[in-house]
């Protein structure tokens, strides 16, 4: 008997054992599958022998290091326009696998359910001449089926890894399970064929870019990786990460060259036209349009056929700005997000984490919601895109009040500028916003423009002394970068409208002061993406070139400045020294 109760309690033991431990490996499963739920599964990359019978490295076990290397370091890398999608998307995490070490992680290992996702195998085999052959099995884990399997051979190391790279990536992403885990507009051919041009264009970038970086030249010359994208979009014409480096590129390439330019603007227009509901290519639309009307500002001497000709790309900015501000309003953007998750048709869930982005807060260092940043960012550029509108419309009106209400036009876009990037005050009225934006520390008693003080409290501080006013926390740094181009704009307003007891050279420099001060807080935010070459080219922000304290903050930053940038209009005296401008 006593053996029995000792073998019984030994039973129990072990059958609760095996309980205990299929309720652990079931909830480790249930967690794992809800954190891939919607979510493409990452690349697992199975270790290799990393030593021979010889004790030396073989060459499988350095084709898998160096494979996970450029997974890993690859993406992220291409200059696009502000407010378009990351590029990051393009490729699925890589991750490693080591084999058990130890009865506590073989325990572990029986214990946990395994993560799903998709392994990558690698196996050298017999060299064909001088092309090296390998064969790559992609499985899809934890149950280990083969989906994908192939023997690539290339002579080049970088490029072997390169077709590696591409094939498991166009593979995973084209699995029936990942279709419906990626929005429509991100995906690839089945060949690779655009993958593989995408790539080499943004590598085309990072290579210009990085050869250009000391020295003396307007800027990277970005031919080759136009080409590339040119090449890729014959493969997979409806992927908008090709799309908008494309146009980002045609951008950054002829942004003063208005003929050109107007490929960029097709190329949006073409896109919104097939996905219309993604909103960052209507805002780059709508910003390509805002500045192809742009010399309705800068030049004033338009013939009446070329100011007819260029009031088209700015009514089309103004309705399309307007209808983006519509489009991110709660209601529409929650009836999208219930859209794409009701099974169905129109269930994707790759499409409900893009709706879902706009609805949720950021994730960070950023703290505020990609909704909020793009609303601030339409509302500057509507306000920046009404200035030249504003300009001519009172230009036109001969009355005695005309004067008045165009400068009233000026101080309410400064008024909607400051809202957006400045905390909110006890008592809001009209002409805060210039006061806030531009001379808040050289104002008169009655909040007006102090002209005997401007040279004196525009000079250095110190620079433990905190100035300026304060800014919003929930500003993100696309809306001070139009902030700062809005800014850049009104240093180029006509005599008629700026505030009155307002002299040339005082408005230029306060707005060129304040403009760069803007520029500041977009480097300074956590999240900021913004390049020192698309600060360059872009047109808005050629009237801060053309002062000493803007050629100075560039230089200070290594931006080149290109040779095509237009003086501002003449002062009516010297303006005096504002070196402490951009601080």
């Amino acid at each position: 008997m006593r053996a029995l109760n000792t073998a019984a309690h030994w039973f129990f033991l072990a059958l609760a054992a095996l309980v205990a431990l299929g309720l652990v490996h079931g909830a480790s499963a249930l967690v794992h599958r809800m954190r891939a739920r919607g979510r493409i599964l990452p690349l697992v990359l199975l270790p290799a022998h990393a030593t021979d019978e010889n004790g030396a490295a073989t060459p499988t076990a350095h084709l898998t290091a160096r494979l996970a290397a450029h997974l890993a370091e690859h993406g992220g890398e291409s200059i696009l326009a502000p407010g378009s999608p990351s590029a990051a998307t393009a490729d699925s995490g890589p991750q490693t696998s080591a084999p058990a070490q130890g009865w506590v992680d073989s325990l572990l290992r029986i214990a946990l359910a395994s993560p799903s996702g998709y392994a990558v195998q690698l196996r050298e085999l017999e060299r064909a001449g001088d092309l090296r052959r390998v064969a790559v099995h992609i499985l899809r884990v934890p149950k280990n089926r083969i989906i994908a399997a192939a023997v690539i051979t290339e002579a080049d190391p970088e490029t072997l890894v390169e077709k590696i790279a591409v094939y498991c990536i166009v593979q995973v992403r084209n699995q029936p399970q990942m279709l419906r885990r990626i929005p429509r507009w991100e995906r690839w051919d089945a060949e690779g064929h655009a993958l593989t041009h995408y790539r080499r264009g943004v590598d085309e970038q990072r290579r210009d870019a990085q050869s250009r970086a000391g020295e003396q030249s307007p800027g990277a010359d970005y031919t080759e990786a136009l080409l590339a994208f040119t090449r890729a979009v014959k493969f997979a014409p409806g992927n908008l990460l090709i799309r908008h480096g494309e146009a980002a590129l045609i951008e950054l390439m002829h942004a003063h060259h208005p003929d050109d330019y107007q490929r960029a603007i097709a190329i949006y227009q073409r896109c919104t036209e097939l996905w219309p509901e993604h909103i960052e290519t209507a805002y780059r639309m709508a910003i390509a349009y805002s500045r192809a009307a742009r010399p309705l500002l800068r030049d004033r001497n338009l013939r009446p056929e070329d100011m007819a000709r260029l009031e088209e790309p700015a009514v089309l900015a103004r309705a399309h700005l307007a209808d983006i501000c519509l489009r991110l309003r709660l209601r529409p953007l929650l009836r999208n997000w219930l859209r794409s998750s009701i099974p169905g048709g129109w269930s994707n869930s790759g499409e409900r984490r893009y709706w879902g982005a706009w609805l949720m807060p950021l994730p960070l260092p950023a703290r505020r919601s990609q909704r909020r940043t793009f609303l601030g960012a339409i509302r500057i550029a509507l306000a920046a895109h009404n200035l030249p509108q504003s300009h001519h419309r009172a230009r036109a009106d001969t009355s005695a009040g005309a004067t008045g209400r165009r400068q009233r036009d000026v101080s309410t876009a400064f008024d909607i500028v400051a809202r957006e990037i400045l905390v909110r005050t006890w008592f809001p009225a009209r002409g805060t916003g210039m006061r806030r934006l531009l001379h808040a520390d050289h104002s008169t008693a009655r909040s007006a423009h102090d002209a005997t003080t401007h040279g004196i409290r525009t000079n250095p501080r110190a620079t433990a002394r905190h100035w300026g006013p304060e800014r919003k926390g929930s500003a993100g740094w696309m809306t001070h970068y139009n902030a700062a181009c809005f800014l850049a704009l009104a240093a180029t307003l006509p005599d008629e409208s700026l505030p009155t007891g307002y002299a040339r050279c005082d408005w230029q420099e306060d707005c060129t002061r304040s403009a760069l001060h803007q520029l500041d807080h977009s480097w300074r935010a956590a999240d900021s993406t913004l390049t020192g070459d698309w600060i360059a080219h872009d047109p808005d922000l050629d009237p801060l070139w053309a002062t000493g304290s803007g050629r100075d903050w560039a230089q200070f930053m290594n931006i080149d400045i290109p040779p095509t940038v237009r003086p501002l209009l003449p002062p009516r005296r010297t303006p005096r020294s504002s070196t402490g401008a951009a601080r």
